[in-house]
Order: C-alpha cells, then sequence, then structure tokens
C-alpha cells in the first residue's frame, strides 16, 4: 500500500512539474510597465514606458518574442515642459536558463525600430533605432498567469537627429500569461 501511494505521489509530481514548465510550442503574452524618468533643461520629468510582447516557444529553452512599446516622460511629473513619446517594435530572442514549474529565467537579446515624437521646435517626428540585452523572470502565481520581471540594458538612438534617446537600465515589472 505506501509503495501505490510514493508511486501515486511521484506521478503526480511529475506531471505536474511536466505541465508547468515552458515547452515547445507554446505562447505567452505579457503587459509590462517601467519607470521613466528624464532630464531636459536641468528639469526632472516622470514617466512610463509600456511593453506589450507576444512570445513563441520554438524549444523548451528558447523564445521567439515581439515587443510593442511605447513611453511618455511626463505621464506623471512635466517639469521640463518637454513631452516625448516613442513608439516601436523589438523582435528578440529568449534563452531559458532555468525552465521549471514555478520559476524561470531567461536571457534576451534584442534589436528593434521605432518612432520618436517630441514636442519641441527642431524636429516633430524622428526614426529611432533600440538594442536590448538583459535578463528576466516569471513566477507562476496561478493556473496560467505569472508575475513577470526583466531587466534589460537598452539603448536607444534617435537616427533622425543623431541624438541619444535612452541609454541604461530598466526594471520592467508586470504580468504574464499562457495562451
Amino acid at each position: 500500500m505506501k509503495k501505490t501511494i510514493v508511486l501515486i505521489l511521484c506521478f503526480i509530481a511529475t506531471t505536474i512539474t511536466t505541465q508547468g514548465q515552458h515547452e515547445k510550442g507554446d505562447i505567452m503574452t505579457s503587459l509590462l510597465v517601467s519607470p521613466f524618468p528624464t532630464t531636459s533643461d536641468n528639469q526632472d520629468d516622470f514617466g512610463i514606458i509600456g511593453k506589450i510582447n507576444l512570445e513563441f516557444f520554438v524549444s523548451n529553452e528558447v523564445s521567439f518574442s515581439g515587443s510593442f512599446f511605447t513611453t511618455n516622460n511626463t505621464l506623471i511629473t512635466n517639469d521640463s515642459g518637454l513631452t516625448i513619446h516613442s513608439y516601436g517594435f523589438i523582435p528578440s530572442i529568449q534563452y531559458y536558463l532555468l525552465n521549471n514549474e514555478k520559476f524561470n529565467l531567461f536571457a534576451q537579446l534584442g534589436y528593434g525600430f521605432g518612432f520618436e515624437d517630441r514636442t519641441r521646435r527642431e524636429i516633430e517626428n524622428s526614426a529611432l533605432t533600440v538594442f536590448s540585452a538583459g535578463f528576466g523572470a516569471n513566477y507562476k502565481v496561478a493556473d496560467k498567469l505569472y508575475i513577470k520581471g526583466t531587466l534589460p540594458y537598452f539603448k536607444g538612438q534617435n537616427i533622425t537627429i543623431d541624438e541619444k534617446a535612452a541609454d541604461g537600465i530598466a526594471v520592467f515589472l508586470g504580468i504574464n500569461y499562457a495562451l
């Protein structure tokens, strides 16, 4: 009787573990936000960066994703009077260093394009290139729902006016949902 109970518990534990990790063919979608502080003319502004992401697993360890992003540097505080809105798309690849039932850890690398709209006299719309590399993690809180965090270094370059748009590390937090 004890052997049967142990075998049943081992089978259940194995099944739960296998079903919980990401596998080839899985599709995830996420919504993430990050603080976006900027300084213009010695005045500090504070806004957010938002990302919507769709991720497709080509194996248990590798996924490809596309992130649509938008920024607003004056959503919370606007002391400079200079509002910066950016929009764009960053395709990326993720490699899962750890992939288990409750928690997974990944490295990511991406490069994309976008547009920047500044409310100043120089130019209204301009093109961006965006490079992103970093790490992220998912923590399972419900059947298909995860808390997601990423810590990417990103560099945005305004190629129309040859000016740095962003350069540094950001902390993104949000939710991730298995489709």
